[in-house]
């Protein structure tokens, strides 16, 4: 299939500072793919030279298989981007807003279009009220619903879960997940918030420096190397004391009640739960607690 973004050698410098140095980037249809790294990586950078709000020093950006220097108006008419807090006519309805902003773009913006898009976004219901009475987490999904005016292909958000509380991450979570799964959209998902990626994302890429560090599968990613197990069991002292004298004492990191947490190598997990079951001991459960957090943080300290 053809990327939908394609980003090959990207730089951009700001006089003697790098801020995006040589950014090799692969997106393809239909991924959810979260683009992660630590404040000053380059991530909002590249974002806007992709939607075309500011040049790159060298390299190049291909949208759905098209370069961006040469198709600039007919790749933006596919894209939907938020790339900062949406702002809204405060003393306007959520539907006379979408009406007023989606001309300014030549949005089809029918009745019928702008409910359909509010009801994407679980807003259909407000749709006459006020925007002045509407949470952060609704102008967010207003600013999404806006974004979707023009059934773009790609969808481009940079931050949107910033600021809101637990009920809000929620919200905009499911709507990722429900424009990616039930409407076929892309989406490039940017934030440092690990556990919305971790729980949204299909692929990702993690920069640093303005360097892509590593890139792929989620998954693949979480499951390789170390990752901390717990192995949760009613006999957790006689289970740490075989463990501290066997093979596996150097990877027994702490007990607790009712578990014992470990650091293994993957094909490792399977070993020590046959250990202990060979040993008589009732294992009720094994759960890898490898989160994405803790892989951001080791393979940027490993990048620095």
């Amino acid at each position: 299939m053809e990327p939908i973004i394609e980003l090959r050698g990207l730089r951009k410098h700001y006089g003697s500072f790098v801020a995006v140095d040589g950014l090799d980037l692969t997106v393809q249809p239909g991924d959810v793919y979260g683009f992660l790294g630590p404040n000053g990586a380059g991530k909002s950078t590249t974002i806007r030279m992709m939607l075309s709000l500011i040049r790159p020093t060298a390299g190049s950006i291909s949208l759905f298989g098209k370069p961006l220097t040469t198709h600039r108006s007919e790749i933006l008419q596919r894209v939907g981007a938020i790339v900062e807090r949406p702002d809204f006519y405060n003393y306007l309805s959520a539907r006379k807003n979408l009406e007023l902003l989606g001309r300014l773009s030549h949005a089809d913006v029918s009745e019928k279009n702008i409910m359909r898009v509010l009801d994407i976004v679980g807003l259909e219901a407000r749709a006459g009220s006020k925007v002045k009475t509407f949470s952060h987490g609704m102008k967010q999904r207003l600013g999404i619903a806006q974004a979707l005016l023009h059934d773009p292909d790609l969808i481009v958000l940079d931050e949107p879960t910033t600021g809101l509380d637990p009920h809000g991450m929620v919200d905009v979570r499911n709507i990722i997940v429900s424009l990616a799964r039930d409407h076929q959209k892309t989406i490039l998902l940017s934030s440092h918030i690990l556990p919305e990626v971790e729980l949204t994302a299909t692929r990702m890429v993690i920069i640093n420096r303005g360097k892509a560090i590593v890139e792929g599968s989620v998954q693949d990613l979480l499951n390789s190397g170390r990752l901390k197990v717990t192995v949760e069991t009613p006999e957790v002292q006689r289970a740490e004391q075989l463990l501290r004298e066997s093979d596996f004492a150097p990877y027994v990191q702490s007990t607790g009640e009712g578990a014992i947490i470990l650091s293994l190598l993957r094909g490792d997990v399977h070993l020590v739960t046959k250990f202990l079951i060979d040993h008589s001991v009732h294992v009720e459960g094994v759960i890898p607690v490898r989160s994405l957090e803790e892989y951001f943080i080791n393979i940027t300290q490993e990048a620095a």
